[in-house]
Formats: C-alpha cells, structure tokens, sequence
C-alpha cells in the first residue's frame, strides 16, 4: 500500500513533479504531441487545495490529501496499447475536494464510460501481465472537464488494469479502498470554453468508486455546462434588448418627427425634410412633389418657424440659399390647400419645383398653337417662360392644373414663371423663377420668389366649383345676341364687300322656307377694313359695302386692335403723348415687326391712352352702327422686348387682363358683346373668347380645345379654324366644313366663312345645322345660366363630369357633354362614316337633328354607331 505521506512525483521517482511525454499509438490512430507539466507536487493538508496552475498547454496542480479523500486528479493519457503503463498527460486539469469512499471492488470489475478515462492508484502499477487484470472499455465523446472541450470521435481503449497502490501482487478479487489516483484521457483538443458538450451516453459501472468518481465528475460538468447555458442566454437576452431599445428609439424618433409634421401639414400632406419630397394624398394615388430642386445635396433645413405653437404653418430655411414655407387651410365640402412660398436669400439662386404627373390625369394649362392635348400628361414641353404667345403656347396661359384624383396646383400671377413638361422623360411638370425674357427687366434687382398653391378634395368635379367660388364667377351671361346668329367672317383685304354680300344671298334661299333673311339671322365680322393700321379709318371700298350692311339692317362686328402702323396719324399723335410701350430704356416708343410691318402697341396701363384709344372706337361705332368688335391682340408675344409700361409690371400676363378690362368699357347698349383672342384670369368678366383652330390639325383638336377653356373658367367660346381668315382663296375639304359645322352646331356661338363657295347639297346641311343650332342648342344653354352662375359649373363640360373616377371618361377627348343631360361625340375626321361612343352611366336615348327618338342604350359602355355625313351623333338623358 503506497504510503499516503508521499507525494506521487516520489513514486515515480521525480522529485517535486512529473515528467511526462508524447507517444503515439499507431495500431489506435492516436497522436499525441510533446508537452510537459512540471515542478508539481502533493503535500498532505486535510481536505483543503492549495493551490493550482496553468502554463502553456500543461496544468500544474498542487494540494492536500488526506485518507479516503480525492484531493487531486489529473488527466492523462496512455496511448500504447502495450500494458506497460507508459503515461502520456495531455492537458491535464484538477478537480479538488472529490470524495472517493473505501470500499472494494474486484479486479475484474470494467467500467464503460462516455469518455476516455484510465483509472490506476499509480503509474508504476499499470502492468496488463498482471492477475486480475480487467478491461475498462472506454469511448471518447465531446465532454467538458474544468473548462476544457474535448473534441475526439469515439475511442476504445482496451487492456486497462485497475490495481491496489501498495501491492502490484494484489490477487484477484476484492480490493481495497483506493486513496489515490489518476484519470488518464486520450489525446484531446482544447476549443473555446463558451462550447458545450453533449450529454454523457449510458454510464455503467460495475465498481461502486468508479460510479461515485462518475457522479462527482458528471454532476460538476453539468452544473458548469448550466451555469454557461445560463449566462448566454442573459448576454442573448440583454444584446437583444438593447438592439430592440435602440431600435424603439430611433422608429419613435423618426414617426414623431413626422408626426409633427403631419400635425402641422394637415393629415393629407407630408413634406420630407431630407429628400424635400412633398407628398399630398386625395381620393386616388398620391401626387409626389419634388421641392427646391436646385438645392444641394445634402444639406438639412433649420426651422425657422416665429410660432412654434402654429399648428398650420411650416418653416425651413436653407441657410444662405433659400426660405420656404408651407401654409394649410380647411374649406368647406373637404377641400384642404397647401400654399408653398419659396423666397431667395441669394441673387443666384432661382427657385424650382417639379411634380409628378403620374397616378391620374391632368388637364388646364395653357391652350396650344398647335395641337391640343386631353388630357396633356404626356405632352412634352422644354422649359420657356410662361406667357401668351411664347413657344408653343397660345393665347391663354392661366396658371391652373388640375386632376382626375381632385388635386390641383395653382400659381400666383406676379411670378416670373417659366415651365417644363416631361423635357427629361420624367412625367413630371417643374415651375421656376426666373428674371429673364420677356418678364420686366429691373425685376432681377429683387428677391425671386415662387408661389403656389395645392388643393385637393374627392374628385376633380367638386374641385373645379370650389376653384371657380373662390373668385369673382359670373354676374351674368354676356350678351346673349351674338349667340342666337351664327357668324359670318369676311375678310376685306381678299374680297369686295359688295360684291361679297351678293354671293351671300345664296344663305337666304336656303332660309327662304323659314321666312328667314340675311341680315335677321347672321352677324357679318369685317377683318382687315383700316386703310392704315391704327387710325381706325374704313377705307373708301369697304365704306360702300358698310353702309349697304348699316342700310339692311345687318347685325356688324369690327375686327380691331391696339397696334399702330408708324405711318399712321394715330402714331404720331400717341408718341407725342407717351401713349405706345417704351423700349427697354424706357425713352422712345418701343417699335416691333408684324406681318411685315413696323408697329407701336398701345400702353394699356397709362389710363390717358386708354382713354383716348376708347373715344376713337366709340366714334366710330356710333357713326356706323357697330354691333360689337373683337379685339385680336393682348399677347405677350406682340409687346416690345423688355418694354417698359407706365405701370411696372413684373409678370406681363397682367397686361393681357387690364387689355381685356378696358375691352369691357365698350360693352354698352342691349346689342353689345365683346370678342377676345386671349384671356388671363378673367374668368369673371362676361365676354366671348375666340380660339384659333390650326386646319393641319384638323378637326381632332376642336374638343380638346373647348373643354381646357371649359376647365379653365371661360364658357362661352369661339373656335375659328384659320382657313376662315386665310390668305388663300383655296377652299378646304368639304368634309372637312361639314363636320366643322356639326360641332359649331352644340356651342354657344357659331362662326364660320361663306359657305356659298360650295355646292347646294352643303349648303342645306349647313342651313339644317344652323336652325338646329337656334332651335335646340342655345335655348339649353339659356337655361342653364343659374347653374353657370351659382356654382361656375362649365356649360361645354368633359364626360368625366358625369364620372369623376371612371378612367375610360378620364381620357375621352372626341365627346363632351352640354350641362349633365346632352351628351355630343361627332365624326372628328373627314373620311370615317362611323364612330366608337362611350355611354355614360345611365340611360341614354339617340335623336337625330329632327330630335326623333332613334333608340335608347344603358351605360356605362362602349357602343359601334355609323354616322353618314349629313347626321352627327347626339344623346339626351332624362
């Protein structure tokens, strides 16, 4: 028996430690690498460690032990499979204070354990040779021991001895207590401690020591593999909650940062400060605005707000460039605007911002030279000032969009307001402020400012009335005279009057089985009947004609404007008097070439050139009995570059409205009525608006026409295709005419040339056409003056009136409908003889011109009708 006051390093022969090293087993598939542990030793201290160390790969433990005590154990391994007890520790690592009790076991007793362990009382006594030896079949697996992973496939070692310390000759059988012993384990990997092993499989132990050593072991590793499982699941549980704090705040951050804005915005508004995205959302998808375009990137805003408590107002400022604001208002019926006001803080800088025009459909704007859109979505426009005249634009530019999801965007007058149009293929509309051409010149010596405003509300329709309240709407209708006859263009330079109006007789042969006359049922427009432009004199040939029309009765309308050949007296006279447009020095009389003459425009804002423009006209319309004039100019594009006026204008769109103010002051008598060619937010004032229709285009931009004016605010319009008043004497299709007069038959007023150049086929059409006109369009439209006054409903009205969400009427550019109950889809080409028609919502009965009932369809569909030449499709609803 060993005696227990020696310490183990004494058994083996070493003094105060082990030497161990490496061998390898071959037949095993074992390797195990040179590594050492030393200067280790056991001194005797009751039931107490004193201490332990780790060096490098090799663990060094010291300690006390005392009788039937485990005081200290080491991991070892013996890899030779030769039974001489040839040790190799790898690793090894101490378990202090395990309790082993004595009792015997026999020799032969084997253990089968779940990791490699060799049991001997010493290194000296392993001896396979031996009797009584036993076999320990031992497997290897993943097990944690003292904070070392051991990583090793399973393992037999087989030829293992369990003897007694103190006698190699111990026979067979029982034994005594072990006091003393050593665990050796197979070569092993150490990982990274937080790795956790894999429950032990099937312990059996038929040494009750061996089972108690077990337990002892098992019950340390799983309280240690607890304690780890516990401690990562706290560092998994706190990680995670901080992530989700930190992710809390920033969500928190970021929704009340934007619902401040939204509080402030109204709840269909919200502005991005970062990106400046403006986003408003009505009835349909929303309309994505694009703001301060030609701000860097990045740079925030500061607010600049002097009332933080002013829930309805918004103010940021870019430091250096630009101030913005945006300010919301609630009206009645659910209509909320958002006014955006950009100010420069820098001369350099010009404020810009771009909407999308994507999600639904636009309509207003300005009326083209050319072809007209409905809806104008995909016209594309590069970037020119905003003004009548100017690029493609014609005679009216009001400054109002509006769309098919009840969003729209309007812009103050006095801005230097230049426009694109999906220039860059980016379906967006950008508004811009600039100083330039052809906007007052001493307006770059100020602060540029943009300013708009966007409304939005349910659907398009109750959009528009809400628009059109917010101005002064119409009084009344304008003179209802000029509507009742159609009217008759003669241009004076191309033909004789006299000998003009014999021609025209052939109109009052068709009358004759109505008893109607020449003169009862047509106006008679005179163009081109100055002998000078500007001294308002008729000359000597269509004098003769004038008192013939004067001497029958005739119903006569002046062709004038404000221009001033420099030939002229009147030119003399208003120079001496500062009465014509300056140039842009603002010393002599701004001059300009049109139609190949050198002009002076009268100044529309010096009240004594007013005056004495108007004594002239009403002279002379007193003198020869003028029913009215139509006054062709006020567009921008015919004033003097950078003219200077007598009033300083900053936008010259004001000058098109105080041209059509003074235009009203002839309005007297009960035969008086105004014609214009443009317009300019005079939506108020009661006047017919003519609008050129260009016969290239032929007759499908008719429509298009009327309705933008019709959404715009001016009711009562006036197509003229140009080959009324064209230079040529080479007459347009016939077919052309006849559709021509077809549509002119359902608008307020019809105007058209002498028909009498065509055959008496045409001309009876074109008699049926007029007294149908007489008989059937202009006593509805009478009738329906208190709904055009009360509610500024549009008398010629889209068929998305009826259907504000339908996308099928959203796009219809070839029908319309008079007030909600007559609808109108004529042939708009010259050789189709039938046509495709949408069928609104309702039921819908088809009268040919005689208003026979044809037959009666349901809609909403689309229905196939032919159309010949002589009839044009109509509807009348219930």
């Amino acid at each position: 028996m060993m005696d227990p006051s020696k310490s183990l390093s004494e058994e083996n022969g070493t003094e105060n430690g082990w030497n161990f090293e490496s061998a390898t087993n071959s037949e095993d598939g074992f390797h195990s690498s040179q590594e050492s542990i030393t200067n280790k030793s056991l001194s005797k201290n009751d039931n107490q460690v004193n201490g332990h160390g780790n060096h490098g790969n090799g663990i060094g433990n010291s300690g006390s032990h005392d009788n039937n005590k485990i005081n200290n154990h080491h991991i070892s391994t013996d890899d030779t499979g030769n039974g001489n007890g040839e040790k190799v520790d790898k690793n090894v690592s101490k378990f202090s204070n395990v309790e082993f009790p004595s009792n015997e076991y026999d020799d032969c007793d084997t253990a089968r354990v779940d990791i490699s362990i060799e049991v001997t009382e010493s290194s000296s006594l392993l001896n396979n040779s031996m009797d009584g030896e036993c076999e320990v079949d031992e497997k290897v697996n993943k097990k944690n021991l003292k904070n070392l992973t051991l990583e090793k496939t399973w393992l037999e070692v087989p030829g293992r001895s369990i003897r007694r310390a103190d006698s190699s000759d111990e026979p067979s059988g029982k034994s005594p207590p072990l006091e003393n012993i050593t665990l050796e384990v197979p070569q092993v990997s150490f990982a990274k401690n937080e790795q956790k092993f894999d429950e032990v499989r099937s312990p059996m132990f038929r040494s009750p020591s061996l089972q108690r050593l077990w337990s002892v072991l098992s019950q340390t590793d799983d309280m240690e593999v607890k304690k780890k499982e516990k401690e990562l699941h706290l560092k998994i549980f706190v990680g995670c909650l901080f992530l989700v704090i930190v992710g809390g705040v920033i969500g928190i951050y970021v929704v009340y940062r934007q619902h401040l804005l939204e509080i402030e915005l109204g709840k269909s508004i919200r502005f991005n400060e970062d990106t400046r995205v403006l986003t408003v959302t009505s009835g349909g998808d929303p309309l994505y605005g694009h703001l301060g375009v030609n701000l860097p990137y990045p740079m925030l805003p500061m607010d600049c707000a002097l009332n933080q408590n002013k829930s309805n107002e918004v103010c940021l400022r870019w430091k250096g460039f630009a101030q913005m604001k945006i300010t919301y208002s609630r009206h009645e019926k659910g209509v909320k605007c958002y006014r955006v006001s950009w100010s420069s803080l820098s001369h350099t800088w010009q404020p810009k911002d771009c909407y999308g025009l994507g999600g639904g459909h636009w309509y207003g704007g300005a009326i083209m030279k050319q072809s007209q859109a409905w809806p104008i979505d995909n016209v594309v426009l590069n970037e020119s000032a905003y003004v009548s005249g100017y690029g493609e634009f014609g005679s009216v530019t009001e400054r109002l969009w509006v769309s098919s999801q009840g969003i729209s965007i309007s812009v103050d007058s006095d801005i230097p307001l230049f426009i694109s149009q999906n220039s860059a293929g980016n379906k967006q509309l950008c508004f811009a402020s600039k100083p330039m051409h052809p906007y007052y010149a001493g307006f770059q010596d100020q602060d540029l400012q943009l300013k708009y405003t966007v409304c939005s509300t349910s659907n398009s329709v109750q959009l528009l009335r809400f628009l059109r309240m917010q101005k002064s709407v119409l009084k009344r209708y304008p003179n209802v005279h000029i509507m009742k006859k159609p009217i008759i263009t003669l241009d004076l330079k191309k033909v004789n009057l006299s000998q003009e109006l014999g021609k025209i007789q052939c109109l009052s042969k068709n009358f004759s089985d109505n008893g109607l006359s020449l003169c009862e049922n047509f106006h008679f427009e005179l163009r081109n009947w100055q002998a000078i432009n500007g001294d308002l004199n008729i000359g000597k040939q269509a004098e003769l004609g004038l008192e013939d029309l004067r001497a029958k009765g005739c119903s006569v309308v002046l062709d004038v404007d404000t221009f001033a050949d420099i030939s002229s007296q009147a030119f003399k006279e208003g120079a001496l008097k500062g009465y014509w447009v300056r140039d842009a020095g603002g010393e002599v009389v701004g001059l300009m070439r049109w139609n190949n003459q050198t002009e002076a425009v009268l100044d529309v804002t010096n009240p004594p050139a007013v005056n004495w423009f108007l004594h002239r006209l009403t002279h002379l319309r007193d003198r020869y009995n003028i029913t009215s004039f139509k006054f062709s100019s006020g567009e921008i594009r015919r004033l003097p570059k950078y003219g200077q006026f007598f009033n300083k204008m900053v936008d010259l769109n004001n000058y098109t409205t105080q041209y059509i103010v003074m235009t009203t002051r002839l309005q007297g008598g009960n035969k008086a009525a105004t014609q214009v060619d443009t317009a300019f937010s005079t939506q108020n004032i009661t006047q017919y608006t003519s609008v050129s229709v260009p016969m290239k285009d032929g007759l499908r931009t008719v429509i298009p026409k009327v309705l933008t004016y019709s959404v715009l605010g001016y009711h009562f319009v006036i197509p003229e295709m140009d080959f009324m008043h064209s230079n040529t004497q080479v007459l347009p299709d016939k077919n052309l005419y006849i559709r021509w007069i077809q549509i002119m038959a359902f608008l307020p007023v019809m105007k058209f040339s002498n028909t009498c150049k065509f055959d008496s086929h045409t001309n009876q059409i074109v008699s049926d056409l007029i007294t149908f006109h007489q008989n059937f369009t202009v006593p509805r439209i009478l009738n329906m003056e208190k709904d055009v006054i009360k509610n500024g409903d549009p008398i010629i009205r889209p068929i998305w009136w009826l259907a504000p969400k339908n996308e099928d009427a959203q796009k219809i550019d070839n029908q319309f409908l008079i007030g909600d109950t007559i609808m109108v889809a004529p042939v708009v080409d010259t050789v189709s003889r039938q046509r495709r028609v949408f069928i609104p919502n309702g039921k819908w009965t088809r009268r040919d011109l005689g208003l026979s009932m044809l037959d009666q369809v349901t809609g909403p569909k689309w229905v196939n009708y032919r159309v010949p030449i002589d009839s044009v499709l109509f509807f009348t609803s219930d």
